[in-house]
């Protein structure tokens, strides 16, 4: 597994740094953060898969299918858009949408455990979830040039999972990939945020958040799943994999506001 790039965590420790220290003047005259903007982000993400698989003809446990277990963390980037109001009490609301590609796969083998052909494997699963999109409502409160705000909403993907079989090769020690599955799920969840923003000019400010985002189970299909890959090859057995996700991120972002104190 790669390590976590440190340009995320060195660019959170700054913005606290500053915050603590006053870097810049907390209390001078206050400008308004009312208005719309938009803004381009850099996300280190790890995103986890917990499963399980069953037969699709007897919906018994596959106690040696692939674990549709996965983990794995990517590095990406994306884009932001949102509009924020002022009240008289000071609270800020708004609403915000984003798009980041963060890039997720991960792949997992079952390998046969005895017999002529231990260690070969008998079928696979590879998952992909290219794209992550949230859509939700700010609460924010302004301390100067800094804003520390927090969000909740909906969070959206597409998950692509493809099952290879394999089946063993007579009069050899090893197997073969035969075919493969595709199925793909439209994914609906809920995402929570919290960050803080520094504005250091009229329209620009920098950002860094924390995002969290779970998806519900959701079910893949592989009708033509045999049963192993040996003897049990001639049996059409079908398979179903069941997987909920969940997602952490650390994002820091560069904002454009419209019309701010212009």
């Amino acid at each position: 597994m790669k390590k976590a790039s440190p340009a995320v965590p060195r660019a959170l420790h700054a913005l606290w740094v500053a915050f603590l220290c006053g870097f810049m003047p907390l209390a001078h005259a206050q400008q308004s953060w009312d208005g719309s903007y938009v803004g381009l982000t850099a996300a280190s993400s790890r995103n986890v898969i917990n499963g399980t698989t069953i037969r699709a003809n007897t919906g018994g446990d596959v106690a040696d299918e692939a674990a549709n277990n996965l983990r794995n963390e990517r590095h990406g980037a994306g884009l932001v858009l949102g509009f924020r109001r002022q009240l008289d009490s000071g609270l800020i609301v708004g609403i915000e949408a984003d798009l980041t590609r963060v890039g997720h796969r991960a792949s997992n083998q079952d390998l046969i455990g005895a017999g002529p052909y231990a260690g070969q494997p008998s079928d696979a699963l590879r998952y992909e979830m290219p794209w992550l999109a949230t859509s939700r409502a700010v609460a924010a409160w302004s301390f100067g040039d800094w804003l520390l705000f927090g969000s909740g909403g909906a969070a959206f993907a597409t998950e692509k999972v493809t099952r290879t079989q394999y089946r063993a090769v007579a009069g050899t020690s090893q197997t073969a990939a035969q075919f493969s599955e595709i199925d793909r799920v439209n994914r609906l969840g809920y995402a929570l945020g919290a960050g803080l923003e520094w504005r250091w000019g009229k329209p620009w400010s920098i950002r860094a958040e924390y995002l969290h985002v779970r998806f519900p189970k959701e079910a893949f299909r592989f009708p033509d799943a045999r049963g192993g890959a040996q003897a049990a090859y001639s049996s059409v057995q079908g398979r179903v994999a069941s997987n909920e996700a969940k997602l952490n991120a650390l994002k820091i972002g560069l904002i454009y506001r419209f019309g701010s104190g212009l």
